[in-house]
């Protein structure tokens, strides 16, 4: 290579090293809970984050005979890549999330939906996100307590929905009311919606600390103020007409929950029904169900805290299966960098047979029974079933 031609290429370099270090001294480049790009004018941003939950399971079945007495492995519980911002003006914001499945590994779409907040009260958001029904999904996936939700979220939870949502929030409450699709209604088309429409309401009153406090993790760092919040919500949905054009099923549901949090410790509490009528198309099989959340923790030293859950759901008794389903866990986290790079270790009791409950509706197919790989339940019709789960958690 001639020495012109050398001399033109450190040129080059040291020009796009010198245009790079003039991106992040002017703020338009960098890192703040994730990387971001942005416009010199402050009216695009482009912001590129993710985590992964990673898990070891061990799980004890039994002598049951739907499968293997023992089975352990690893599993990619959530893999994540997310991209937010704002385009035009920073009120105008949007989010995309997509999540590579623990099974397969194929990529699914999780959130996609844009927020516009018109002043500080009012905010106004269209597109797939969390529903705005319980507190345990809501709360988002990243800063979870334990290794996973509760059972009663499992059965009973809204998860993400495609919906119209608006929210108020001033010092003390948060109102979020929101038409959709339905429960359960992530990435459906017209014509294959779980519901005809859908309506939810909930509401939050912050009775001590700050928002970030109570509508944040549920943990509490030593050196924390005390915060406390109680909430509630109640949906309601009209199934899709059978071919006859009536409709199949309707559902109303509530919720109430209670956040207190202190100086290295934390409580939160919920109870949760559903009202079910001609659940499934069938004529009578109208069911009154409940759930019950209790869970605490404390901190033993400033980066390990300990904590424990109790959960049970409560089907009809006029259910085939109807004995009502609990489970204990016990676990500790270890906070290398808070949430962000996260190790926890869980043992959870399921002191009856899944095969013995069935409870809830979703979008018109009938009860389920609680079992989830994700959740670490496997199928079982033998009591007693333990799991001890390993998990690390790491965001960028």
């Amino acid at each position: 290579m001639s020495d012109d031609r050398v001399r033109a290429v450190v040129a080059e370099m040291l020009a796009d090293a010198e245009s790079r270090s003039s991106l992040l001294q002017s703020g338009q480049a960098g890192h703040e809970g994730g990387f971001f790009l942005a416009s010199a004018d402050g009216n695009f941003r482009l912001g590129v984050s993710g985590f992964l939950q990673y898990r070891y399971h061990l799980n004890f079945r039994g002598s049951n005979s739907i499968g293997d007495d023992f089975e352990s492995g690893f599993t990619n519980a959530r893999t994540l890549l997310m991209f937010k911002g704002h385009v035009y003006d920073p009120r105008l914001t949007y989010q995309i999330r997509m999540n590579f499945q623990s099974d397969g590994g194929s990529s699914v779409l999780d959130d996609a939906f844009v927020d516009y907040k018109f002043n500080e009260n009012w905010s106004v958001r269209a597109g797939q996100a969390l529903h705005p029904f319980s507190r345990e999904w809501y709360h988002g996936d990243l800063k979870l307590q334990t290794i996973e939700r509760s059972p009663v979220a499992l059965v009973f939870g809204e998860q993400r929905s495609q919906q119209l949502t608006g929210q108020y929030r001033n010092e003390s409450v948060r109102v979020i009311g929101s038409f959709s699709d339905g429960f359960r209604s992530q990435n459906t088309d017209l014509g294959s919606e779980p519901a005809e429409w859908a309506l939810t309401g909930r509401t939050e009153v912050k009775l001590a600390g700050g928002w970030g406090d109570v509508i944040g993790a549920y943990t509490s760092p030593r050196g924390s103020d005390f915060s406390a919040m109680i909430g509630g919500a109640v949906h309601f949905e009209q199934g899709p007409r059978d071919t006859g054009g009536s409709p199949k099923q309707e559902l109303l549901a509530w919720t109430v929950d209670a956040t207190i949090k202190g100086d290295g410790w934390n409580v939160f509490l919920s109870g949760t029904g559903y009202h079910t009528e001609d659940e499934a198309g069938v004529s009578g099989a109208d069911f009154d169900e409940y759930g019950l959340v209790a869970q605490g923790g404390a901190y033993v030293v400033d980066d390990i805290e300990l904590y424990t859950r109790y959960s049970a759901l409560f089907p009809d008794s006029d259910r085939d299966a109807d004995d009502v389903f609990s489970a204990i866990a016990f676990g500790m986290n270890y906070y290398l960098h808070g949430h962000a790079a996260r190790f926890t270790v869980q043992a959870e009791w399921f002191p009856s047979a899944t095969e013995d409950t069935v409870i809830g509706n979703f979008g018109n197919s009938g009860g389920r029974n609680p079992t989830s790989n994700l959740f670490g339940i496997l199928p079982t019709d033998d009591d007693d079933q333990v799991t001890v789960s390993f998990q690390f958690q790491l965001a960028f």
